[in-house]
């Protein structure tokens, strides 16, 4: 689903992009007091030229190593090279993991003998620590193969090495949600959503598969599960439409993130959103009341459940492709904003409208411009009140007003703001994340009352095509 280069930027004002954190300690001696291992002097001097993390670019010569890292002489001529400034050389000790990913296997590779089944298990685990799985598991074979009395502690590098991985991901996600929560200003008594431990979000995922089964199980549903990276699919359909849902659900979350300008690979939800794939109408209302206690009128083609933390999108499959994926990604969109930062609600114009306008623009043969833009225009041009739109409310069961007028006028009113005042808009939305009433926020952040901006609306959209 390819997003239109104005629409990229547009909303990248909201958040930053974070850089990846580095990974973690392939052990815990360090946090435990523990001293390093003594330095074990190499033979011959490594020659190297080695790309750290932060930038940095080595030449030189490793003199010795030990687990943590290697003692490196850097050449007089070529010296260190940080990424703003050439430093003086001075022998230093380099940490394995400070090396860049991409370097560290052939580093890795000059320093430590594979004819020695105790370096090979140190390679092993380096190497599955920062992402060469393949290429450490088989560095850990060859151990073995040297000395079977190392397979116990060749399981134990492995493991550990996997802890590690799980450990620098979740991480990297504190670090970029700890960012996006930076760029939310408090305005009320709302909280953010909680910080999982890994642990936690483990039990999350945990929890919300448990909730899946047991939806399936009293409803009677027939699923096959499918884990992607941020969601739970339950499937009872035909097996092509399964394939291509899995397929495409990562993917329309990752552009939604673009979208809204949050960190690539940040997952907002608890655990795992639940998707539900009913394979007709009939099922899809049948999980709806069983599951959710609600009945649903004929027409509705997917909603999403926002529970406590918990995302689940219940949606049927219909051979209208099109149709299918807007409904699919407007759907996701409510869990996405749902679990932006904090619990705290847009107003339901803006909840549908951004829902609408993301389902819009996100892919070319999309249908909810050419079904919602002429029922908003219709109305606006026969007289109808923009403002009295804007103040429809599923509280006070008004929305979404008379033939569900509030998601046309909400869907072109969004529209406008993002193509008039987008850095405003992303500071409306923040505002309003933060805790601030939407009215208060609209007129503190957008700089409109919403007489005012309902009038621009209503100026703009009566001369508009």
């Amino acid at each position: 689903m390819p997003l239109p280069r104005l629409v990229r930027t547009l909303l990248v004002c909201m958040l930053a992009v974070l850089p990846l954190v580095a990974a973690a300690p392939v052990d815990d001696r360090e946090a435990n007091g523990d001293p390093a291992p003594a330095m074990q002097p190499l033979k011959k001097p490594a020659t190297l030229r080695v790309r750290l993390r932060d930038g940095t670019k080595l030449a030189g010569k490793a003199t010795a190593f030990n687990a943590d890292g290697f003692d490196f002489a850097p050449d007089a001529a070529k010296g260190e090279t940080a990424p703003a400034a050439r430093t003086v050389p001075a022998a230093r000790t380099v940490r394995w993991l400070d090396v860049l990913p991409a370097d560290l296997e052939g580093t890795a590779g000059k320093i430590l003998d594979e004819k020695r089944a105790e370096e090979l298990l140190l390679k092993g685990e380096l190497l599955i620590v920062a992402g060469r799985e393949k290429a450490g598991t088989a560095a850990l074979e060859r151990a073995v193969k040297l000395d079977a009395t190392l397979k116990t502690r060749a399981n134990d590098a492995r493991d550990r090495a996997t802890a590690a991985v799980l450990d620098a991901a979740h991480e990297e996600q504190l670090a970029k949600l700890r960012e996006m929560s930076s760029r939310i200003p408090k305005a009320g008594a709302v909280e953010p959503w909680p910080v999982p431990t890994r642990a936690e979000q483990e039990a999350a995922v945990a929890a919300m598969k448990a909730r899946a089964e047991e939806i399936c199980r009293v409803s009677g549903m027939q699923a096959v599960p499918v884990e992607t990276k941020y969601f739970l699919l339950y499937a009872a359909t035909k097996p092509e439409a399964v394939k291509e849902c899995a397929r495409s659900l990562d993917a329309m979350y990752e552009a939604v993130l673009e979208l809204f300008g949050i960190p690539p690979g940040l997952n907002l939800f608890w655990g795992k959103a639940v998707v539900l794939l009913q394979p007709s109408q009939e099922k899809f209302r049948l999980v709806e009341q069983a599951a959710f206690g609600q009945m649903t009128p004929p027409g509705v083609v997917g909603l999403c459940h926002q529970i406590g933390p918990q995302v689940f999108v219940n949606i049927f499959w219909i051979d209208d492709q099109d149709l299918f994926d807007s409904t699919l990604i407007h759907e996701a969109v409510h869990g996405i904003v749902h679990r932006y930062h904090s619990p705290a609600r847009l107003p339901d114009w803006a909840n549908e409208g951004l829902s609408e306008y993301i389902a819009a623009i996100t892919f070319k043969s999309s249908p909810v411009d050419k079904g919602r833009r002429p029922q908003a225009l219709d109305f606006i041009r026969k007289g109808g009140s923009v403002a009295q739109v804007m103040r429809l409310s599923y509280r006070d069961r008004t929305w979404p007003g008379p033939e569900a007028i509030g998601y046309a006028v909400g869907y072109v009113v969004v529209e406008l703001m993002i193509r008039q005042q987008p850095q405003k808009f992303g500071a409306w939305l923040r505002a309003i994340k933060g805790g601030k009433d939407w009215e208060t926020a609209l007129r503190e952040d957008f700089g409109y009352t919403v007489e005012a901006f309902a009038q621009t609306a209503t100026e703009f959209y009566r001369r508009s095509k």
